[in-house]
C-alpha cells in the first residue's frame, strides 16, 4: 500500500490487486497506480475477452496513458490529456493488430482512468472511461457509481427495455459499445468529482462488479477496523469466491485525515503569559518583598539600640 502525504493537506492511501481468477488461462487485466506531476495517476484496463492480445493490448493501454500524461507539466488541463493519451492508446492498439502476420487482428480494451488531485480550492478526481470498467465513489458508508458502462446491456437499460433484474443473465453482456482498438476514433467520458476527507475511490473491472453485488462492494469497501490494502485483497477475495470467471483488476484510494508528523502545532498568542509564568513572578515579587522587610526590620532595630 502507498501512502502520498502533502504538506497542510489530507494523506491519500492507495492499495491495489489484479488477478488471473480461477477459470480464465491468461490475466488480461493490467493496473497502475503512480505519481506524476499532475496528480496522482490511477488506472485499470480489461483486455477485450474472446480475442487473442487481450493482454498485450491492456498493457499497451497502462502504458500508453502512463508515457502520455508523465510527459505533462502539472497545470496541463487533464480533461485534454485524457483525450490525448485515449487518442494514442487508440492508434497503437490499432497499429499493431495491423501488423502483417499479427495473431492480433481484434485485440482491444477498455479502460478507467482517475487523476487524483489536490489543490488550494479542495481535492477532486478526475474520471475518464471507455468499455465497461468502472469508477465508484463511497462516501459516508454509501457506494455511488461514476460511470455508465458503454455496453449493448446498458444501452437497454437506459431505453428501459429490460430491467436491472433482466440484465444481470443477458446473453449481450459481454458486448461492448465503445472499446479501445476497434474503431479509428473512439471517444473517453470524462468528469470531474469534488474529493472529501473520509472518501475511497475503487476502479474495478467488470470481473468484480459482474460477479459481486454493489451492496457486498459498498459492504467490504466499508469495513471499519480494515486498512484500504485489507478492503482490496476483501475485494478479490469476493470476487474469487463467486466463482472468479474473470480477471479482477482494482484500484482503491483514500482520503485520510493529516498525519500526525504534520498535524499542525497549537498556536499561541503573541503576548500569551502562562498560569506558570504568573505564579512565578507573584512569588518572586513576595520573597522580594519579603527580603525588604527584613533588611528595613533591622535597620530599625539596630538605629534604635
Amino acid at each position: 500500500m502507498n501512502e502520498i502525504p502533502v504538506s497542510g493537506q489530507p494523506t491519500i492511501l492507495f492499495a491495489e490487486e489484479c488477478d488471473r481468477g480461477i477459470l480464465r488461462e491468461e490475466n488480461q487485466d493490467s493496473v497502475l497506480h503512480v505519481r506524476i506531476a499532475m496528480g496522482d495517476l490511477m488506472i485499470v484496463a480489461d483486455g477485450i475477452g474472446g480475442y487473442a492480445g487481450g493482454a498485450t493490448a491492456s498493457r499497451m493501454v497502462v502504458e500508453t496513458f502512463y508515457t502520455h500524461l508523465a510527459s505533462l507539466p502539472h497545470d496541463y488541463p487533464v480533461d485534454n490529456a485524457l483525450r490525448g493519451a485515449s487518442a494514442r492508446a487508440n492508434a497503437q492498439i490499432i497499429a499493431a493488430a495491423s501488423v502483417p502476420g499479427s495473431p492480433f487482428h481484434h485485440m482491444g480494451s477498455t479502460v478507467v482512468v482517475a487523476v487524483v488531485q489536490q489543490r488550494a480550492d479542495g481535492m477532486c478526481a478526475w474520471i475518464g472511461h471507455i468499455g465497461d470498467s468502472r469508477a465508484y465513489l463511497l462516501r459516508a458508508g454509501r457506494l455511488y457509481r461514476l460511470t455508465i458502462d458503454h455496453s449493448a446491456v446498458q444501452a437497454l437499460l437506459s431505453r428501459n427495455v429490460i430491467t436491472p433484474e433482466e440484465a444481470k443473465n443477458h446473453p449481450d453482456s459481454s458486448v461492448l459499445t465503445r472499446s479501445l482498438g476497434h474503431q479509428p476514433e473512439v471517444e473517453i467520458d470524462i468528469e470531474e468529482h469534488p474529493l472529501a476527507l473520509g472518501d475511497t475511490l475503487l476502479l474495478c473491472s467488470d470481473g468484480l462488479w459482474g460477479f459481486v453485488s454493489e451492496l457486498d462492494i459498498q459492504k467490504m469497501a466499508d469495513s471499519p477496523g480494515l486498512t484500504l490494502e485489507s478492503s482490496a485483497h476483501g475485494l478479490l477475495k469476493l470476487a474469487l469466491t463467486a466463482g472468479g470467471n474473470d480477471n479482477i483488476g482494482i484500484e482503491m484510494a483514500r482520503i485520510v485525515g493529516l498525519p500526525k508528523a504534520q498535524a499542525p502545532a497549537p498556536q499561541l498568542h503573541p503576548h500569551h503569559i502562562s498560569h506558570h509564568t504568573v505564579l512565578w513572578i507573584v512569588l518572586t515579587v513576595f520573597v522580594m518583598a519579603f527580603a525588604g522587610f527584613c533588611v528595613i526590620a533591622y535597620y530599625a532595630l539596630w538605629h534604635y539600640k
